[in-house]
């Protein structure tokens, strides 16, 4: 390995000389590296080389997602051979899940599988997205997190990779059910070792004291700990504060919806004591190259800090974590241009590729930039200010075209409803405005729920469960039964959340015709117990 010393160097003035002496030990002056220094970029396309070679080959799902993410995320292109691998071997295992034999994947394949189909095309691969999102709800455990099924534990390892790939399926407007994030951020507020740090498999506290963990080890300390920080920007508490000066008071972020988990009901002080005793640890006990899954604990040290910097509003420019890394890995670099520690070679490659590149930082930066239309601080407003209004405080894009007018004019015909765009403009209005809508209009989308297309089908199913009435439980219970598995699949989830039962009656994606009937048949016992005087139409 090479000499670190030798890169830093001091110099001692005197007069009418200055000598430059070599430092032995740790030098305050030592290089700093960022994404695009020369050493870095070197390193990132030797990694990329060997990803792209046959010399990285892993048969494992979760692997090719990985290696297709990263190739993705350096620039690849969709139509690169292992990028379409990656994909192909997605949809097979998605192809092949049906009611008996679900999707046969861990938490980390099926997570890193909703990143990479996100991150190539997640409109050309919305079903697939789904159903992963789907086999990831399922597989959530009662106490929130998520690990083996044959363990009650929650493990922290694997909980990493549902939170984050929660959070990347909002960003690109899918639905995470909110209980969902709150159920993982009370596990993890609970699940907290005394030291600050996290363990392996998660032992709950009764009440949120931190409690003795088991296997406390710095890949944890940082996987449990970033999750933290990312359950908190779903939940919106890592707002940073706003400057002063500018803007008026009144002028506040706010962000596209669809990207946070409205709803959840948790102290922002809990999640701050947590961030604070995490944060400590990781400054007393820091160390670049631990002795056990050193790329793969580094990728999750660069999505805490990406994630850490976000909440408070800024970063350091070549913060020293960084700096250590970039100079680990130049020492340990192969001719080959792969990593390896204890893992294996090539998800070791995809994790250090991912360190250098500052992935989690840039996806971030590019979830929040003025082009998806956030509005921090007055930045990023519309450049027609007629186009934007003040709502309760705070200042906010108009809805385009008039959305809401456009609407109103087109639900006082009589067949409103089926004219295109009108029901995907129901559901994208906010929420206190599409609820007045689709109450006043619920006899016709219930109607449209039994007989129009399948599109208007499932975007009335939609629009019923976004009205939050139990009063549309029966047409939700009919919609079980839709020969569209999109609808259906909408109905079953959104019975779950009117009714507040999130295991509820369990019905695969692609179920039975039994399964399909007793479905049915619980729905309806379940409402009768609360309405008994309901009558079903067959």
């Amino acid at each position: 390995m090479r000499n670190q010393t030798s890169r830093s160097t001091v110099r001692l003035s005197s007069i009418g000389s200055v000598t430059v002496l070599v430092v032995l030990g740790c030098s305050p002056y030592a290089r700093a590296y960022n994404p695009k220094s020369p050493e870095v970029v070197g390193m990132i396309a030797r990694g990329i080389a060997f990803l792209e070679s046959d010399a990285a080959s892993d048969h494992r799902l979760g692997a090719k997602a990985l290696v297709g993410m990263s190739l993705l995320k350096h620039g690849a292109k969709p139509d690169h051979p292992k990028v379409i691998e990656a994909a192909g071997a997605i949809k097979k295992v998605i192809s092949a899940a049906n009611a008996r034999t679900p999707i046969d994947a861990d938490i980390y394949t099926v997570g890193l599988s909703i990143i990479f189909l996100i991150t190539l095309d997640s409109s050309k691969y919305h079903s697939e997205i789904e159903e992963l999102l789907d086999c990831l709800d399922v597989r959530q455990k009662e106490h929130g997190g998520w690990g083996y099924p044959n363990k009650k534990t929650g493990d922290t390892s694997m909980t990493q990779y549902g939170v984050l790939s929660s959070w990347e399926a909002l960003q690109a407007g899918f639905d995470v059910a909110p209980e969902s994030i709150g159920g993982v951020t009370i596990w993890l507020l609970k699940t907290q070792d005394p030291s600050g740090a996290f363990g392996y498999q998660g032992k709950v506290s009764e009440d949120f004291e931190p409690v003795k963990q088991s296997e406390v080890r710095p890949s944890m300390a940082v996987a449990g700990l970033g999750s933290v920080y990312i359950c908190a920007d779903l939940l919106d508490m890592n707002a940073p504060a706003k400057k002063k000066g500018g803007l008026p008071p009144a002028v506040k972020e706010v962000r596209p919806a669809g990207r946070r988990a409205p709803g959840v009901k948790i102290d922002p002080i809990l999640v701050r004591r947590v961030q604070a005793r995490g944060d400590r640890w990781v400054r007393d006990n820091f160390q670049i190259n631990p002795p056990q899954w050193t790329h793969y604990y580094l990728y999750a040290l660069e999505r805490y800090h990406s994630f850490r910097e976000a909440s408070r509003g800024g970063a350091t420019k070549e913060p020293r974590w960084y700096n250590e890394g970039v100079e680990f890995l130049l020492d340990s670099q192969a001719k080959d241009g792969s990593w390896r520690s204890n893992g294996h070679q090539t998800v070791d490659t995809a994790f250090s590729v991912l360190f250098l590149m500052r992935s989690t930082k840039t996806r971030i930066e590019r979830a929040r930039s003025l082009d998806d239309g956030t509005l921090v601080g007055g930045r990023g407003l519309p450049t027609e200010t007629d186009r934007v209004e003040v709502r309760d405080g705070k200042v906010t894009a108009k809805a385009p075209g008039g959305l809401a007018e456009s609407l109103l004019a087109a639900l006082k015909k009589p067949s409103g409803l089926r004219e295109p765009g009108v029901m995907e403009g129901l559901v994208k209005l906010p929420e206190d405005e599409s609820r007045a809508l689709i109450s006043k209009h619920a006899s016709k989308l219930c109607e449209l729920a039994r007989d129009g297309s399948a599109k208007s089908r499932r975007a009335a199913v939609l629009a019923l469960v976004r009205s939050g009435n139990l009063d549309h439980v029966p047409t939700l219970i009919y919609a079980l039964t839709d020969p569209e598995p999109a609808v259906a699949r909408e109905a079953r989830d959104g019975l779950r959340r009117l009714s507040r039962k999130f295991d509820g009656f369990s019905l695969p994606n692609n179920p039975t015709e039994e399964q399909i009937r007793r479905a049915v048949d619980d729905w309806k016992a379940w409402y009768l117990a609360i309405r008994p005087d309901t009558q079903f139409e067959d």
